[in-house]
């Protein structure tokens, strides 16, 4: 029964995911052939610098959009299949309570980590032509002496760190609208309060775990190069995954609870 939860949440999701996410792979492949491959890297003239600035910061926008977008479908079919109307039909079927969560949390993940891998795909897809990896070569060696490690390792550490993330990430959507139901006159209003309040206990949290752990950012952080930069990186990796660990089993709880105990269906 598990395993048809998730496949119906999926498959709820799947058009409108994989129109979006071809929708952008199309707009990459177009901009590295139309453009990307185009570039001479041997002439770098102010236009050619704004021309990839305005590139990036477009990308960006599209990335971040995306990515919203990801989210909120999550949380959408959280909140439809569990507590709208359709909660009815999802309570009486012979599953748990901790088997509809997690059922959830599973396909939230999926959704999550293919958006993650879609968006790193895009850009690889930018960024691995003949004319950039040969530009790339002649500053490969001082970027990897300032990081202490390669761009490519760098970049594979935070992809996965990314999809780690995820887990976490997909945790506090259904915890911030477990925690919105619990105001039946403003429950979207709730969920969103409750997201932004969680966001922004979590950021203090990290910047008083920074200060405690010596590696908060500042004017030594930017001196810093080699295995010394890499050293900094990896405590401040340390420091936020311990962190996201603590949260996510927190707020698991705190949903489980709600789901059990406080559920109040449309």
């Amino acid at each position: 029964m598990l395993g048809k939860l998730i496949k119906y949440d999926l498959k709820s999701a799947a058009k409108i995911f994989v129109l979006l996410h071809a929708m952008y792979l199309f707009i990459c492949i177009a901009a590295r052939l139309f453009y990307m491959n185009r570039l001479d890297f041997k002439d770098v003239t102010e236009p050619l610098v704004l021309s990839l600035i305005l590139l990036f910061s477009l990308l960006t926008l599209l990335i971040s959009a995306l990515m919203i977008f990801t989210e909120m479908q999550v949380a959408f079919r959280f909140y439809r299949s569990l507590f709208s109307r359709e909660g009815y039909l999802s309570w009486t079927l012979p599953v748990s309570g901790p088997q509809h969560l997690w059922a959830r949390i599973i396909s939230g993940y999926i959704l999550m980590a293919a958006d993650l891998i879609i968006i790193a795909a895009g850009i690889l897809l930018l960024v691995t032509g003949n004319n950039v990896t040969t530009a790339y070569s002649m500053v490969s060696d001082d970027l990897t002496n300032e990081l202490g490690l390669s761009i490519g390792t760098f970049a594979l550490i935070l992809f996965v760190i990314c999809l780690v993330s995820g887990i976490c990430s997909v945790v506090m959507i259904y915890f911030s609208v477990a925690v919105g139901q619990l105001f039946p006159s403003h429950r979207v209003l709730g969920a969103i309060a409750a997201y932004f309040i969680t966001s922004t206990v979590m950021q203090v949290l990290s910047v008083i775990l920074m200060f405690l752990f010596g590696c908060f950012p500042g004017y030594m952080t930017y001196t810093l190069q080699g295995s010394a930069m890499a050293d900094y990186l990896f405590r401040l990796i340390a420091v936020s995954l311990v962190l996201m660990l603590i949260t996510t089993i927190a707020q698991y709880i705190a949903t489980h609870y709600i789901m059990k105990k406080k559920i109040n269906l449309l």
